[in-house]
């Protein structure tokens, strides 16, 4: 394996993966929002976050390359299973219930899927295959959460829009004069920000609006929220 990168202490590590899910994620335009984003973090100087990656991060890669390597051969590898125990194993993993996967590997009916679970190997195989799903579904709702808030923050601080506008006029001495005149204006789309934060409260299992009109249900007619039930919601909430 790649030498130096496994001596690397938590918080070199910490950065140098957080900077690779920035990378994946595609945040940002630059290295630099990365550097910045990763020092806001971690409370650590930019420059601090600069050195460690371009000091260790291609090895890092590498590290982790070789570790996923490793991993998904022990993951891919069903020596040690029975052909009916592999069947079991890749159709329980395909969604079916374990009598239903027990039915496909082509086990008995006197055979209990629970004893099949109970099996060392089997079990083992399955909770590997079972967290490397976990951790491919936490990446991929990460990156959608991170293209919202993009979007949120953009529609939130707005958009930079230049417009130039030519001006064509006669003049009796010079005769045809062209100008141009250049106006900046900030375009704002605060509906699209909050329906980007409306879309992570949904990720995160947490929709406000819902909840608010379901306690405007339990609320007597005529009666406005009192001082403990008005929630305030902030960016930090999301």
């Amino acid at each position: 394996m790649s030498k130096n990168i496994s001596d690397l202490d938590k918080q070199k590590l910490d950065a140098l993966q957080l900077f690779a899910q920035l990378e994946h994620n595609k945040f940002g335009k630059t290295k630099k929002e990365k550097y910045r984003e990763i020092a806001k973090r971690m409370k650590i100087p930019e420059n601090t976050i600069v050195s460690w990656v371009q000091r260790y991060y291609k090895k890092y890669l590498e590290y982790i390359a070789e570790l996923q390597e490793i991993l998904n051969a022990k993951i891919c590898n069903f020596e040690g299973l029975t052909e009916k125990q592999t069947a079991y194993v890749i159709a329980r993993l395909n969604g079916n219930s374990p009598e239903k996967a027990k039915e496909i590997a082509g086990y008995s009916e006197n055979t209990k899927a629970a004893d099949i679970e109970k099996n060392p190997r089997v079990a083992n195989k399955l909770q590997l295959l079972r967290e490397k799903l976990i951790e491919d579904s936490k990446v991929g709702a990460e990156a959608i959460i991170n293209d919202l808030l993009e979007i949120a923050k953009l529609g939130k601080d707005g958009i930079e829009v230049v417009e130039t506008v030519y001006h064509d006029e006669s003049n009796a001495t010079l005769g045809r004069i062209t100008s141009k005149s250049v106006k900046k204006k900030v375009v704002k789309d605060l509906a699209a920000s909050n329906r980007a934060y409306a879309e992570i409260g949904k990720i995160l299992g947490y929709d406000y609006l819902e909840e608010q009109r379901l306690l405007s249900r339990e609320q007597p007619q005529g009666a406005g929220p009192t001082k403990e039930g008005i929630v305030r919601v902030s960016d930090e909430d999301f």
